[in-house]
């Protein structure tokens, strides 16, 4: 599995609940984003960011998953792709990238 990774920035915090928030270069919130959460190759979860580009994860024990994060309204950013561990372990911000 390859995780595309390319121009985002992580950065991790403490948090209660597992989960992120999504970030344009700006700063500002990415509002509605979709999170999809794969399991073994089948799309088991699709969530979204709320109004403070917020997401939580469903409290599940996911093995081999990942996240996949796309830009909402089909804006020119380029889709995260990271193992699901990331966003168990705390609040991780992901700022999206522009499509070069």
């Amino acid at each position: 599995m390859t995780m595309v990774c390319a121009g985002m920035l992580l950065f991790a915090a403490a948090c209660m609940a597992s989960g992120g928030k999504v970030t344009y270069p700006d700063g500002k919130p990415v509002v509605g984003a979709v999170v999809y959460v794969h399991l073994q190759e089948v799309n088991k979860y699709t969530l979204a960011t709320d109004a403070t580009g917020r997401f939580t994860l469903p409290d599940e024990d996911f093995l081999d998953a990942f996240v996949q994060i796309k830009a909402p309204d089909g804006k020119e950013f380029a889709t995260v792709n990271l193992p699901v561990e990331v966003f168990q372990a705390g609040d991780v911000a992901v700022v999206l990238q522009p499509v070069q």
